[in-house]
């Protein structure tokens, strides 16, 4: 088995400039080949591939697996570990952490929320709640979009899909960017872990009050869903079942409020292509899909090794990470024609934003629906709307690309 490369052949992707701006990093590293050793900070580092190609492949490929969770807790002080030793097993309980066949299981049980169907059903609803939400901001008036907008509006329609009270929504956003702090950074902190690991119990001691009841008193809210096709005979454990409202709600806000922020400041960076979108409605589509390709909300995602396998001519020991640079795919320039350009029309456009493979993401088509409702209405609604104050910052996560803040005039 090759050995791996020395220390000073690590490449240095996760900074605080690259946080910034990932994007002329991912060209130089494209073009230096599609694999990369790289630099988790500390003594760990992991290979990576950027091409296209190469991320579906691994994406997959049998021989890896999503079992990672108990990867996160490595790079933490070897005395801490243990302490966080239910934090792992909590998040390896979600869908996205697991394998056949626990995975296709869950899986196939939760199809039934998410088909095309269920989710197009509910374009009403977020039509409904984004104007809602949008009459109090004013043409003319300065608002923080992010703590407006962006940050609220997918988790009321979460909240509203698993029929949860809507004045839970600030504590359910403070604990979905605990957890997110702690998965989308590679250099993890003892203090990110115990804001993570808190944020999970507190989630699930409420999960557990709400299938209580809701086993007392069904609706038709996803968490009635589950129960059902638990009582139906198919096995889902109750820990399991609290774990997948866990993950819905998390992916249901953390993933869109990205997409819905960055999507409107890359709309806000091009006006001509935005006036083009606000007179031809019917662009929002491919232009959604475009926005995800440019600033994808995920920016990578692990696998592990089962097996000693070859990758891009590099041979790989088992149980080594891979990382796949869902971000630098989609500016991949043997996969699109002028990656580093924004092409709201953009025909065939085969980004890897949810992934590929058995774990493409089961919420896209609600993440989709939510960011073409949201972004048109915004540009319909406030054709004048400016940037203002300070160049906005992106949030400290390099695993979720999201803004901290957007300031701007309606």
């Amino acid at each position: 088995m090759a050995k791996p490369p020395l220390a000073s052949e690590r490449k240095i992707v996760f900074s605080d400039e690259v946080l910034q701006d990932p994007y002329p990093t991912y060209t130089r590293m494209l073009e230096e080949g599609p694999l990369h050793f790289v630099d988790m900070g500390g003594q760990w580092a992991v290979w990576a591939v950027f091409g296209h190609a190469e991320c579906s492949a691994v994406a997959k490929d049998p021989r890896l697996s999503a079992k990672r969770a108990q990867q996160m807790i490595i790079t933490l002080p070897p005395g801490s570990q243990a302490e966080f030793a239910d934090l792992a097993r909590m998040l390896g309980l979600w869908m996205i952490f697991m394998d056949p066949p626990e995975h296709t299981r869950l899986r196939k049980l939760l199809n039934k929320g998410f088909s095309p169907a269920a989710v197009d059903g509910l374009r009403p609803q977020v039509e409904a709640i984004v104007d809602r939400m949008l009459d109090p901001l004013k043409p003319g008036s300065e608002v923080e979009l992010m703590n407006r907008f962006a940050n609220p509006m997918p988790v009321r329609i979460i909240l509203e899909m698993l029929g949860i009270p809507q004045s839970l929504s600030d504590m359910f956003v403070k604990w979905s960017r605990d957890i997110a702090l702690f998965r989308g950074n590679p250099n993890r902190t003892v203090e990110q872990a115990r804001a993570a690991q808190d944020a999970l119990h507190g989630l699930t001691d409420y999960f557990r009050t709400a299938v209580a009841e809701r086993r007392k008193n069904k609706g038709t809210d996803l968490i009635s869903l589950l129960i059902d096709i638990e009582e139906e005979g198919e096995v889902l454990t109750e820990e399991e079942l609290y774990a997948q409202c866990i993950a819905m709600l998390f992916a249901g806000h953390e993933t869109t409020r990205n997409l819905i922020g960055s999507g409107m400041y890359t709309l806000l960076q091009h006006p001509e292509e935005t006036a083009q979108l606000r007179d031809k409605p019917e662009m929002i589509r491919p232009a959604v899909e475009e926005i995800l390709r440019w600033e994808s909300p995920v920016q990578f995602t692990a696998r592990v090794l089962k097996e000693d396998i070859e990758v891009c001519g590099q041979k790989i020991p088992k149980r080594w990470s891979i990382l796949c640079m869902l971000g630098a795919a989609n500016r991949d320039p043997r996969q699109f024609k002028d990656p580093n350009q924004l092409n709201l029309k953009r025909l065939n456009n085969q980004h890897l934003a949810f992934s590929a493979g058995p774990h493409f993401c089961i919420g896209s088509q609600l993440a989709r629906l939510e960011g073409q409702v949201a972004l048109l209405k915004l540009v319909q609604r406030y054709p004048q709307m400016k940037l203002v104050g300070p160049k906005p910052e992106w949030a400290p996560t390099f695993g979720f690309r999201g803004l901290k803040s957007l300031q701007v005039r309606l």
